[in-house]
């Protein structure tokens, strides 16, 4: 199948990926020219396992192309993606300024290249958002009829950072929300042989979906931590009180995020949070555990600074800057605000993470780092050993092994453990995890 994918970031970028290895032919658009130069030459935008392989492939095989012409990614398509960002706004509502803006482009190229594409929303929305945004802005660009001239449908995507393609690869769910039976058809045919459990429903329903994955995966997070830390008061390893408690699969229903760490970050769970809080504020409906998540995750960070500055320590290392290891995602990192924090506290800081290249930042991404921490590039050190400098030394990605943590222990720097290293042991001198 020919298909154009609007939005050339993370979700994008990885779809593109899959889709022309699949053996089917992608036009990547993409506002920004910097992306769409490096997609022409078949090499990633963004930083993620896989990607440039599958990208450089497609690229030879001349089934990626990339254009920062609207018109380019309908003409001919049997689908086009919509896969733009989704940023909170200012009252932490969400901003559907890119989903509009391409919703529009898309209608009007329908018309200029005489193409009926099924259209297909992947970025996150809200209830009712195709209903009243989405497929008004269409047919207005277009002067055509939804469920008449064209078809369009809602397709969350559940792509972990770090993990994506094999995620596309093997997705928990398929979930197609539909205003018209059949509409999603051929988008279906996408996934023909894979043994994920289909879902066709309502738009609303399928927008519904992906708020209630994110907001219960940030719950799970939020809960794991707050008894991790309840268990530390104790004098409990909550690693073992986790153990035992992920185990029962009948009543827990998943192991995954429940495990003690630290405060949840990224693109999609803060986000997704502030909005439905909104949404519920601007409905009357109460829901105060939801706010309290919002509140635990805040305390999380306000509780790991406190500890830090608590051994005043003159210079800190951190092992992993972005939200997570190997990829260079910063957005809403909760690292990046511990970083800003332990800064305003008078604390050098010296951060290690190979992912993280300042050059290589783009979009909403460059933005928000530049914003938080202006002076990213004198903070990065390009080796382990440069950590050696520390007083104290945070570990946030699962990045370095016990061997390197009782080196650094023996030298006497405190370490603090976040993302529990494999076979350091708990009672080692020196050492302390975020929640034993």
């Amino acid at each position: 199948m020919r298909i154009g994918i609007f939005g050339m970031g993370y979700v994008g970028v990885v779809s593109a990926a899959c889709l022309v290895r699949d053996g089917h032919h992608v036009v990547g658009v993409d506002a920004v020219a910097s992306k769409v130069a490096d997609l022409a030459k078949g090499h990633t935008p963004v930083q993620e396992p896989k990607v440039a392989e599958l990208l450089a492939e497609g690229h030879r095989s001349s089934r990626l192309v990339a254009s920062t012409q609207p018109a380019d990614g309908v003409a001919q398509a049997d689908m086009v993606w919509i896969c733009v960002g989704t940023p909170s706004t200012y009252e932490a509502g969400v901003d559907l300024a890119n989903v509009t803006t391409v919703a529009t482009q898309i209608g009007r190229s329908m018309v200029e290249t005489n193409s009926r594409p099924l259209v297909v929303l992947r970025s996150t929305v809200l209830p009712g958002t195709m209903q009243t945004v989405v497929t008004p802005a269409l047919e207005e660009a277009s002067g055509l009829r939804a469920g008449k001239d064209f078809h369009a449908v809602f397709h969350p995507e559940f792509l972990r950072e770090a993990t994506a393609v094999e995620d596309f690869d093997n997705p928990p769910k398929i979930v197609v929300g539909e205003r018209d039976r059949g509409a999603g058809d051929v988008l279906l045919r996408l996934y023909e042989g894979c043994e994920a459990p289909q879902f066709r429903l309502t738009l609303g329903e399928a927008e519904m979906v992906k708020y209630c994955d994110n907001l219960f995966h940030a719950l799970k997070i939020t809960f794991a931590n707050e008894a991790g830390l309840i268990a530390r008061s104790a004098g409990i390893d909550a690693r073992r009180v986790a153990e035992v408690f992920c185990a029962d699969r009948k009543l827990n229903i998943s192991p995954r995020y429940l495990r003690p760490g630290f405060a949840y970050g990224g693109s999609c769970l803060p986000k997704d949070l502030r909005a439905i809080l909104r949404h519920a504020t601007i409905q009357a409906v109460p829901v105060p555990m939801l706010h309290g998540i919002l509140e635990s995750n805040k305390a999380q960070i306000e509780s790991l600074v406190n500890r830090v500055c608590a051994y005043e320590p003159k210079t800190v290392g951190m092992v992993g800057l972005a939200f997570k290891a190997n990829t260079d995602d910063m957005r809403e990192s909760p690292y990046v605000e511990v970083a800003k924090r332990l800064i305003g506290e008078g604390v050098r800081l010296l951060i290690y993470d190979p992912a993280v290249q300042v050059d290589n930042l783009i979009g909403a991404n460059k933005a928000m780092v530049e914003k938080a921490l202006k002076h990213l590039r004198k903070l990065l050190v390009k080796s382990l050993s440069a950590l050696d400098k520390s007083d104290l030394i945070l570990i946030n990605h699962a990045s370095v092994d016990a061997d390197q943590v009782s080196r650094w222990t023996g030298m006497g720097i405190h370490v603090v453990d976040l993302a529990d290293i494999p076979g350091v042991a708990a009672d080692l001198t020196e050492y302390e995890g975020i929640a034993w």
